[in-house]
Parts: C-alpha cells; sequence; structure tokens
C-alpha cells in the first residue's frame, strides 16, 4: 500500500514530504518481515526520490541495492522485477547513454501495457523513443509497435492520455522509416487527443513532442504551409512552458533542435532563402549538432544548403555520434568538393556516396538521397549515359519515397537521365515535374529543374545547326 501510495505523488516535487514519511514507514516494514521483494521496491523508490532532491550519486547507488536484491532473491514477483529493471535501464542510459537499456525497457513496456501499469508504460515508452532515435533503430522500434498493436482491445481500454502516448510512438516509428503518411495519421490522432487536456495532464510533454514531430512529417511531404503554421504553434508552446514544466533538459532541448532543423529545412525550401541571413540559425544549430539526434534528412540538406567551409565540415564529422555517423557519406561528398581537378573531385565524390553505410541502416529515402547527388554529379562531367542506370530502380516505386520534393527532383531527374540516353520524351516529362513544383511551392527546386531543361534546349539547338 505504501509503494502504490508512493507511485501516486512521486511525478510531483510539492508532495516530497509526505512521499518521505511513506517511504520510511515501507522501509521499516519491509526490513522487520524481511521481505525481500518489499525492500528492492524501497531502494527502486529511493532511487527516484533522491533524483528529485538533486542526488545523483545516491540515487545511483539506490538502484544498484534494488538489482542486487533482485537478481539474489528467489522471492521477487514479476511487479518488483519490471519496476526494478525499469529503473534500472533509465540509470543506465542516462548515465552511461547504454543503447543496451533498451532491450531492458522493451521487456517492460510489454509487461507495462499487458498489466495496465499506464505512468510505468507511458515512461518506458519516453526513454524509448529517445534511445531509437539516438540509434536510429527503427526494426526494433517497428517490432515493438506490432506487439503492442496485437493486444489492440486492450488499447482500447486505456485512458484516452495513454492511448495518445501509444499514437504517438507508433507515429514516430513510422517517422524513423520515412513513411510519412501513416506517421502523420498517426500524430494527428495523438495531437487531437491531448489538445484538449494537456494543460491539465501529467504528460503535457508528449503534446510539444507530438506537434514537432508532426511538423518535421509535414515539412519532408512538402506541406510547407501546413509546416510553418506548426513551426510557430511549436513557438509558442515553448514559450509558454506549460507543456516543457514535466519534459527534463535533453528532451526539451532535442524539441528544439529538431524545431531548428525543421526551421531551417523549410526556410531553405522558399524562393526567398538566402543564407548570410541565416548565420545565426546555422550558428545555433551547428553548436547543438553533437549533442542531439539529427533526422537524416534535415541533417543531410542542412550540411548542403549552409555554407560550411572544409575546417567546419571536417569538424561536424569528427563529432562522435550515431547521426553524424549515419550521413558520414555526405559529409565526405562535401568535403571532398573543395579538393582535386573538377572531373577527379567530382568520380571520388561519387565514390564516397556509393560506399555509403551499410544498407540496412539506411532507408529507402537516404538511400534515393544519395543516389540523387552522385546523379547530379555525372551530369556536371557530361556522364549522361551513367544517370539512368543509376536511378531507374526508383522509376517504378516513386510512391516509397515519401519526401516529396525528393520525389518530384527523382522524377525529373530520371527523365533527364533517359533523354541523354536517346529518349526524346525527356523534356516534356520534365516539365510536369516543374508544373508540380509550382503547385507545391517548390520554388528553388522549380529554379534547378527549369536550369537542366535549358541546357537540353541547348543541347538540341547545338545538334541540329
Amino acid at each position: 500500500m505504501y509503494d502504490l501510495k508512493i507511485r501516486q505523488l512521486y511525478s510531483s516535487i510539492a508532495e516530497l514530504p509526505k512521499i518521505l514519511e511513506f517511504h520510511s514507514k515501507m522501509h521499516l516494514l519491509c526490513e522487520e518481515l524481511k521481505y525481500d521483494a518489499g525492500l528492492a521496491l524501497v531502494f527502486q523508490l529511493a532511487w527516484h526520490i533522491e533524483k528529485l532532491e538533486g542526488n545523483i550519486n545516491k540515487s545511483s547507488e539506490n538502484i544498484n541495492r534494488s538489482i542486487e536484491i533482485v537478481k539474489k532473491s528467489s522471492f521477487v514477483d514479476d511487479y518488483t522485477k519490471y519496476f526494478c529493471f525499469y529503473s534500472f535501464a533509465v540509470e543506465n542510459w542516462l548515465k552511461n547513454r547504454e543503447f543496451s537499456s533498451s532491450e531492458i525497457l522493451e521487456e517492460c513496456v510489454i509487461y507495462f501495457y499487458s498489466n495496465e501499469f499506464h505512468h510505468g508504460l507511458a515512461m518506458s515508452l519516453g526513454i524509448l523513443i529517445i534511445i531509437y532515435q539516438q540509434s536510429q533503430n527503427k526494426e526494433e522500434s517497428m517490432k515493438l509497435i506490432r506487439r503492442i498493436l496485437s493486444g489492440r482491445n486492450l488499447l482500447l481500454k486505456m485512458p484516452k492520455e495513454i492511448q495518445s502516448i501509444i499514437h504517438f510512438f507508433v507515429g514516430f516509428s513510422h517517422e524513423l522509416c520515412f513513411n510519412l503518411n501513416e506517421a502523420e495519421k498517426q500524430l494527428i490522432e495523438a495531437m487531437n487527443i491531448l489538445k484538449p487536456i494537456y494543460k491539465k495532464s501529467i504528460y503535457s510533454g508528449y503534446y510539444l513532442t507530438t506537434l514537432s514531430h508532426l511538423t518535421a512529417t509535414y515539412a519532408l511531404q512538402g506541406k510547407l504551409e501546413l509546416a510553418l503554421k506548426q513551426l510557430k504553434e511549436v513557438e509558442g508552446l515553448i514559450e509558454e512552458g506549460i507543456t516543457t514544466k514535466n519534459l527534463d533538459s535533453f528532451s526539451k532541448k532535442q524539441i528544439i533542435h529538431t524545431f531548428n532543423l525543421v526551421k531551417f529545412y523549410v526556410k531553405s525550401r522558399l524562393q526567398s532563402f538566402r543564407i548570410e541571413q541565416e548565420q545565426d540559425l546555422v550558428q545555433i544549430i551547428s553548436d547543438n549538432l553533437n549533442k542531439y539526434h539529427s533526422n537524416a534528412i534535415f541533417f543531410g540538406e542542412f550540411l548542403l544548403n549552409s555554407n560550411l567551409n572544409k575546417e567546419q565540415l571536417i569538424k561536424v564529422r569528427e563529432m562522435d555520434n550515431p547521426s553524424t555517423k549515419r550521413i558520414e557519406h555526405i559529409i565526405n561528398f562535401l568535403i571532398d568538393k573543395t579538393i582535386q581537378t573538377e572531373e577527379q573531385r567530382i568520380m571520388k565524390s561519387i565514390s564516397i556516396l556509393k560506399k555509403r553505410p551499410r544498407e540496412a541502416r539506411m532507408t529507402y529515402v537516404e538511400r534515393a538521397f544519395a543516389d540523387l547527388l552522385a546523379a547530379q554529379e555525372y551530369y556536371k562531367i557530361s556522364r549522361f549515359a551513367e544517370i539512368y542506370p543509376l536511378l531507374k530502380k526508383y522509376e517504378n516505386h516513386p510512391h516509397k519515397i515519401e519526401v516529396l520534393e525528393m520525389r518530384v527532383f527523382m522524377e525529373a531527374f530520371i527523365q533527364v537521365g533517359k533523354f541523354k540516353n536517346g529518349d526524346p520524351l525527356g523534356p516534356a516529362l520534365q516539365y510536369m515535374a516543374i508544373k508540380k513544383c509550382r503547385n507545391y511551392g517548390f520554388s528553388r527546386l522549380e529554379n534547378k529543374l527549369l536550369d537542366y531543361l535549358d541546357m537540353q534546349r541547348r543541347d538540341i539547338q547545338s545538334l541540329t545547326l
């Protein structure tokens, strides 16, 4: 009973005196009864209480004592085991950034979900989201979704705010895989549930994170007006402070970093974009690249459009984090653009793009992104015959590229390659892509495609003279 009372109170530091009173009584009772499971819970709760009081070392000592009891005793039930292992995994993540913590938390999620321990479920998913972001582990994320959704009837019986967190987690996982339509649907579902209640909910932070990820999804889908509107709402919520009051400092700053990357991405799509006017934003993003997770496409586009010099790019490459390693081929591609003769440089750049990370680590969209960069390099040195063979694997599956601007560019550049390989319909089909750019507001891409069309027009004229 003491354990349950404390768990009802420990999300609020204002209740600390009452929590300490109950905890002291619980500790004395468990020692008197020589009750192993109870003592394991005493130390697990002490881990949380010491954290509330800012005693980080004592907190760590308590969870280690708790786990020691759980591992040694044969009288520890599943309730005790999973709550103690949850805290142990969180401690290892916060203290050592141990990615293996996700394996323990995945088991905890299934236990908390199946037994309707709603707060434990919400907190476990919250840490898992951060770990999956940092490790880009889309496979385990999707596997966990399938296990959760297999108990759909159980999901429908849960409180609405817990349903919203699960919808958010499902949307986030699809976003990791660049399944953007499904991500949007799930994130909107989470937003609609949380919007009327977030100011009173202890899970108010999920409303901010949901809108942040929805903004990113809109931007990648090419819904620039919606993304701009959502950016303003996210900015307003951050200033308001209600949605950040229950977020730790790392989570809050991660949201702001994602927000800044999305803002740069949206601005860089517009005709009015001038990099010299965005140097403050470039500096802020650059200062945080080593601290927080960066979406692979936003990160790559930032580097391609921010005009960082060779020294700055080398500094980014030296950052030891999963986000940087994921796009190291793009960083190397940009560094190499500053050296050697034009053709040597371009052929080395193409080689770098082809030596990207193992295919399993990359999504379909990320592979398309690298191949498009290589195709543009081939064009610069008139190696036209190699463009279409490089891109034709995407020709019959454009729907799989859910980043809309990239899909339009891919459709157009496939036609560039086909025209250069003798297909006379190429320019006409490229013009259809240009019309799409006008409809979606992709001003800079429209100009780029018009440049390619103009080059082809000059080629045709030279052949007829």
